[in-house]
């Protein structure tokens, strides 16, 4: 697929920030890995066409925030990362599940499954 718009440069600087988030979660660093991964979400959200990359970053943000004890904030980005998810790859996307499994596992009494999902989309 051809690059157009500039979208492949932006999913790949969307892709950096949400890697180096990681890594600074990896290392211990939650303050450093919230700042990127919010710079990630928000880079992606200012192009509709980046749902995909944008609920990877959500996701991945939610991760952080929950292992940091800040659940509410973790559920909206488990959230956002759902809806983004539902929107652009479906209910039984591998991106879709995987984002539920690991919202359930971290606030079981937040995540609850999608009503648009559970009727068959």
């Amino acid at each position: 697929m051809a690059c157009t718009g500039g979208k492949c440069l932006l999913t790949s600087k969307v892709r950096k920030l949400r890697e180096t988030g990681m890594e600074a979660m990896a290392s211990g660093d939650l303050g450093q890995a919230e700042s990127l991964l919010r710079q990630s979400v928000e880079l992606g959200e200012t192009d509709g066409g980046l749902d995909v990359a944008t609920a990877h970053s959500a996701y991945r943000l939610a991760l952080t925030l929950h292992e940091a004890g800040r659940g509410d904030e973790a559920a909206q980005q488990f959230e956002k990362a759902l809806t983004l998810a539902r929107g652009r790859a479906g209910c039984g996307s591998k991106l879709y599940q995987k984002i539920m499994e690991h919202f359930a596992k971290a606030l079981p009494g937040r995540a609850v499954p999608d009503l648009a999902c559970a009727v068959g989309e």
